[in-house]
């Protein structure tokens, strides 16, 4: 056979392929330290995440604080919305994400003058107007946020006062244009809003805050939630019962204000 530069008998081939082939050498893992070091990370992320939700709560009863009567109105609302959430059948991290972010629908108030946010009347156009800016500011505070839950937070902010009729603000938004996040927490925002004492007006019943959502639907809110609401409306019924309970212990020693000062 003549010889060609640079050609392999089938031998050598055979030869270079198992070379080829040979199993990479064993790592020698420790697993109970690959298993440590696992949960170690775990734990970080959990120390990272309480901190995160921590954080985010913080900033809402801060916004909170501008309102007296609506110190644990948020807590309510973050409730009644993952109540609703879990009962459309939202995949858990949803409802988490919900429950997290749905504390933060008023904080656009910490722009708002306290002598609008306070005024135990009816606000004249002009303060309407300027209360009116409040989802605006709220959206920005996390506009360029990465995270997930601020992301909601934002969303939620924005639109928690559009209506499904989209006569709302600050969009005009109309049905299923209006984020489900946004829908869900308009609809439990309303219910507690009317259910509550507040400077301007007294808390109605558990009966009266129903009736008054059901009145709402396909003009204010979505249909399709208000259906749904009404259907868990035993749920709704032991979230509102467990805070009356709580409110009226509060009552007996000071009200909110005293454990606000650590009194």
């Amino acid at each position: 056979m003549v010889y060609i530069r640079g050609r392999k008998g089938e031998k050598e081939r055979r030869t270079e392929v198992k070379e080829e082939r040979k199993p990479p050498e064993r790592l020698d893992i420790d697993l109970e330290k690959l298993k440590k070091a696992y949960k170690d990370i775990e734990e970080a992320n959990r120390q990272i995440r309480e901190s995160h939700m921590e954080m985010i709560l913080n900033l809402a009863i801060a916004a909170e604080y501008k309102d007296p009567d609506t110190g644990s109105h948020i807590l309510r609302i973050s409730d009644y919305a993952a109540e609703v959430a879990r009962a459309l059948g939202l995949a858990a991290e949803e409802v988490e994400i919900l429950r997290y972010a749905s504390p933060m629908h008023d904080i656009g108030k910490l722009g708002i003058p306290d002598k609008i946010l306070q005024k135990p009347g009816k606000l004249d156009p002009d303060e309407w107007e300027i209360m009116k800016q409040h989802p605006l500011i709220g959206a920005r505070i996390f506009q360029n946020s990465k995270s997930p839950l601020l992301r909601a937070a934002s969303q939620i902010a924005l639109s928690h006062h559009e209506q499904y009729d989209g006569n709302g603000y600050p969009s005009g938004l109309k049905g299923e244009d209006i984020p489900l996040f946004g829908r869900i927490v308009t609809m439990v925002d309303i219910f507690d809003a009317i259910v509550s004492k507040r400077c301007y007006k007294s808390a109605a019943s558990f009966r009266e805050g129903m009736d008054y959502v059901k009145s709402l639907s396909g003009t204010y809110l979505d249909p399709k939630l208000v259906d749904l609401f009404v259907r868990i409306e035993g749920k709704i019924k032991e979230i509102y019962e467990a805070n009356t309970t709580i409110q009226q212990f509060l009552s007996e020693f000071g009200g909110e204000e005293s454990l606000r000062d650590g009194g």
